[in-house]
């Protein structure tokens, strides 16, 4: 995805993004929709690599230099790292407190399409 012939990937949480690092082979990882596989959900990735280091990797890859304009949703502790690497850090309504703590706005949560109020709001959409 990133041009590298090595790739690392993190998982955006329920929304599966895959952005590219450096370290393991890109494969696809494919997750079950179900509840029960939801409340098993664990994430894994190599030391020193998290979302907000697929982020700036994604921004360099792009050109863009610093992160103006760029948005972060998230709920809990694995999304603190992207949150921090872009200009503004969202947070969705059932997100764990120190993801809202973090946040620049705290959103509607994700059962009542809080990600659609948050881009209303910053007329992204």
């Amino acid at each position: 995805m990133l041009g590298a012939s090595r790739r690392t990937f993190a998982l955006a949480g329920a929304c599966g993004v895959c952005l590219g690092g450096a370290g393991l082979t890109g494969r696809r990882v494919y997750r079950r929709a179900s509840k029960r596989a939801q409340q098993a959900n664990r994430e894994l990735s190599p030391k020193g690599i998290d979302k907000g280091v697929g982020v700036t990797r994604a921004l360099e890859y792009l050109g863009r230099e610093g992160n103006a304009r760029t948005f972060g949703f998230g709920d809990s502790g694995n999304d603190l790292g992207m949150l921090a690497a872009v200009e503004t850090a969202v947070a969705m309504g059932n997100a764990m407190p120190e993801v809202k703590a973090l946040a620049d706005y705290v959103t509607d949560d994700v059962a009542h399409d809080g990600t659609v109020t948050a881009m209303q709001h910053f007329g992204l959409i």
